[in-house]
């Protein structure tokens, strides 16, 4: 089994390499789609369509596991790819899942009622297309009750962190 990593730009390197040190002899597959990026201002559907052609580049490389290590695909394309594009024997997972895990105290699988956490308030600095998506506060709201999102769109933000701009 092989697994793919996936980003629009270079921050899925980060995700590569966290996996190669943690398991150094699975075979693993990284693509960046430099061509289309950065996805973050892009519209919704080109998200989708982005993202599913180069997760189909990955799973023709031998990879049965995807990581989409780009927020805005894991934000605005991987519930759709998951609901209405993926077979059975191929599966895609997204970055902000073990946010939303740490935040909840829930493991992703576990469909109880949402309850009330010790988070109260997070800010969400994002691409435009990741903050209006909501898919972040749609998942959090599955998991937990009485907490406030506020969600900033920071135009740029991906270019800044690729190119060391943190100031």
């Amino acid at each position: 089994m092989a697994i793919g990593i996936f980003d629009s730009g270079l921050g899925g390197l980060t995700v590569y390499d966290a996996i190669r040190k943690q398991m150094p002899d699975l075979d693993t597959v990284y693509l960046g789609d430099h061509k289309h990026a950065p996805y973050g201002v892009r519209d919704v559907d080109d998200i989708y369509r982005c993202t599913t052609q180069s997760v189909q580049i990955l799973f023709d490389q031998g990879c049965d596991l995807v990581i989409l290590a780009c927020n805005t695909a894991s934000a605005a394309a991987l519930r759709r790819m998951q609901e209405h594009w993926l077979t059975e024997d191929k599966r895609v997972l997204g970055v902000f899942v073990p946010m939303i895990e740490a935040l909840t105290e829930r493991q992703w699988g576990d469909n109880s009622p949402p309850r009330q956490v010790a988070v109260e308030h997070v800010a969400l600095f994002a691409t435009p297309a990741t903050v209006s998506s909501r898919a972040f506060q749609r998942e959090l709201a599955f998991r937990a009750i009485g907490v406030d999102v506020e969600a900033q769109a920071c135009g740029g933000v991906v270019d800044a962190i690729e190119d060391g701009d943190f100031i």
